[in-house]
């Protein structure tokens, strides 16, 4: 527009001062105001394309600014399962002990534990993510463990039998990735979350499947499942319709308060959608506390070779998946916060 306006102001100035001249002295004038006009165009032109170019300098500067406000500074500031408020491991300032002729080792000043059988290189970091990966058959069962397959790379809550008392409330969030190499195994299943009470020879207070073809629940090969195991008479199993595929990241919330069937909540999220909204019981009568939480995997069906090579005839050597960051919240009735929706708190970023 405001070389349109130069142009017709120069177009008139000609036109004044051409009246009167003779005719080729005038077209002199004019071819001269011509190129005038075309010069003062282009240099106009620039001026206008260099100003859009620091516009979209100026724009994108912006951008990156923002987004460099909105980036999430991750920070570990850890704790004991016993002690109230959020906690946080963010991994990548986490250091992975070397141990060995043993299953597991404390880590993050005692806060975790690594639980791996039967190869302590199991549990392992990738950047800012925790690696678990487990191969049934390599490396070769040390004569320090009591299976004769690998089949648990796991990290957990300490001290072990933490007995949060009825009414404890917790809030778990973290992210869980599946292999570039994952195939569903159709014949059997596994977990990678569980909260245990301790109880030898009893299962999971509550836990996330993966359930094998035709087996406990919906029995859709590799749909994860929410297990609740606190009644002694069944156990429940929440179907959520998702089935990972290789590659794909989980973002997981758990909400639970520890109780009978009069005070009792679950409450589960995944990928923003809530999948599980249950007030039940989530202690057993037998041993009415909460657990001790464990991620990671838990393939216990590679116990024996029997499951070993049905898996294997499937093409799955191995297993292997990634952790995010963990937040976990953990709160007593008499605690002003309890109760208080703290999703926001403990979801991935």
């Amino acid at each position: 527009m405001k070389v349109m306006k130069i142009a017709l102001s120069i177009l008139a100035l000609n036109c004044f001062f051409s009246c009167g001249k003779d005719e080729s002295i005038v077209q002199k004038d004019a071819l001269y105001e011509n190129n005038e006009i075309e010069k003062i165009i282009k240099e106009e032109v620039m001026e206008e394309e260099a100003l859009s170019q620091k516009e979209a300098l100026a724009i994108q500067q912006e951008k990156v600014e923002e987004n460099q406000k909105n980036e999430v500074i991750c920070e570990t500031t850890g704790g004991m399962g016993y002690e109230t408020g959020l906690k946080v491991w963010c991994w990548g300032d986490v250091e992975i002990p070397d141990y060995s002729s043993k299953v597991g080792i404390l880590f993050s000043n005692g806060e975790l534990k690594i639980n791996s059988e039967c190869f302590e290189k199991q549990v392992s970091k990738e950047g800012s993510l925790l690696k678990f990966s487990v191969n049934p058959t390599y490396p070769e069962v040390g004569n320090w463990c009591s299976n004769e397959f690998n089949m648990r790379a796991e990290i957990s809550t300490e001290p072990w039998r933490i007995n949060h008392p009825i009414g404890t409330e917790e809030w778990f969030g973290w992210s869980y990735g599946f292999g570039d190499n994952y195939i569903i195994d159709r014949e059997n299943p596994w977990a990678f979350f569980q909260v245990h009470e301790g109880t030898a020879g009893k299962t999971p207070l509550i836990a996330l499947w993966s359930v094998n073809e035709g087996g406990a629940g919906s029995g859709n090969a590799g749909e994860v499942l929410v297990v609740n195991n606190c009644d002694d008479s069944k156990s429940t199993y929440y179907s959520t319709g998702i089935i990972p595929k290789a590659s794909q990241t989980l973002d997981i919330v758990m909400h639970v308060i520890w109780g009978d069937e009069n005070n009792g909540l679950l409450q589960v999220w995944i990928d923003g959608a809530k999948v599980v909204d249950e007030r039940k019981r989530t202690v057993r009568a037998s041993n009415p506390v909460g657990g001790n939480a464990k991620w990671g995997i838990y393939k216990w069906p590679w116990r024996n070779d029997d499951n070993v090579q049905k898996s294997r005839g499937l093409g799955i050597t191995k297993l292997e998946t990634f952790m995010g960051p963990l937040r976990i919240i953990t709160r007593m009735p008499e605690d002003l916060e309890y109760k208080r929706d703290s999703y926001a708190l403990v979801v991935p970023r």
